[in-house]
C-alpha cells in the first residue's frame, strides 16, 4: 500500500511537472511528447500496480492453504 500512496504522488509530480514544461513551451510536437509519455508512465504505473496485488494474493493463497503434517 505505502508503494501504491508514494506511486501516485510520484505520478502527480511528474505530470505536474511535464504539464507545466508543455504549458510554458507550448510548441505542439513537445506537448503531443508529453501526451504520450505522460501516457506511458501512468501505464507503468497501473501495471506495477496490478502485478503487486497479484503476487500479494499469491502470497496469502499460500499461506491459507492448508498443510498435510504427518
Amino acid at each position: 500500500m505505502d508503494n501504491t500512496i508514494t506511486g501516485l504522488i510520484g505520478i502527480g509530480l511528474f505530470l505536474a511537472f511535464i504539464g507545466g514544461l508543455a504549458h510554458s513551451i507550448g510548441a505542439t510536437p513537445f506537448i503531443f511528447i508529453v501526451i504520450i509519455i505522460g501516457a506511458m508512465a501512468i501505464y507503468d504505473f497501473y501495471e506495477s500496480v496490478r502485478d503487486a496485488r497479484k503476487a500479494d494474493a499469491a502470497k496469502l493463497a499460500a499461506n491459507a492453504a492448508p498443510t498435510s503434517e504427518s
